[in-house]
């Protein structure tokens, strides 16, 4: 099923446009380049799956508190003719906002955002910042550390993984894998 949704270059104007801190911009294409790749295992629509992924948190630097995070956002997707589809997905990837995740888009982006950040964190700490040093083991021992990238809700982590139906360390090893194409984007080494 292909459909036309707008467009990455409208989405990452957008991102621009709202989003000015380059850590929030890397996330973004960080986690776009992991929920295209599930799209990709799935046969989903990349495109769809890119865009949520993209603009999950667009508008998080104006709008960071619960309550107002991608309500606000929607809204704005919705002013620029982003199909519900895509807003409901984002929105549901913030769980104080009680949306069900009933489909693969919606339980991708929630499985995605939090992991991929964390992933990322546990590479940029490693001394040549590459994702082939970042070991399952190793990820799996920072998330029990609290003190470490404490931004990341290890709960939603946890429940991202059981809602795709796969393992922490399935789930880890993939998102080390899709983002490698993309490191130097994100900051990183392959």
């Amino acid at each position: 099923m292909s459909q036309s949704w707008p467009s990455r270059d409208q989405a990452w104007a957008l991102l621009n446009e709202y989003t000015k801190n380059p850590s929030l911009i890397k996330h973004a294409l960080a986690v776009e380049a992991v929920m295209r790749a599930l799209a990709e295992q799935h046969q989903e629509d990349t495109d769809l799956f890119g865009l949520v992924g993209l603009l999950h948190d667009f508008d998080y630097e104006r709008f960071p508190e619960i309550g107002q995070h991608t309500i606000e956002g929607g809204k704005i997707l919705a002013e620029h003719g982003f199909p519900d589809i895509i807003i409901q997905a984002i929105r549901s990837h913030v769980t104080e906002n009680g949306i069900a995740r009933d489909s693969l888009l919606e339980k991708g982006i929630y499985a995605s955002d939090e992991l991929t950040g964390f992933v990322v964190a546990v590479t940029l700490v490693n001394p040549q910042q590459s994702l082939s040093e970042v070991k399952t083991a190793s990820v799996k021992k920072k998330l029990k550390d609290k003190g470490f990238a404490r931004g990341v809700n290890r709960q939603d982590v946890y429940d991202g993984v059981q809602g795709l139906g796969v393992t922490l360390e399935e789930y880890i090893e993939f998102i080390v894998a899709s983002l490698k194409p993309h490191a130097e984007a994100i900051g990183l080494h392959p």
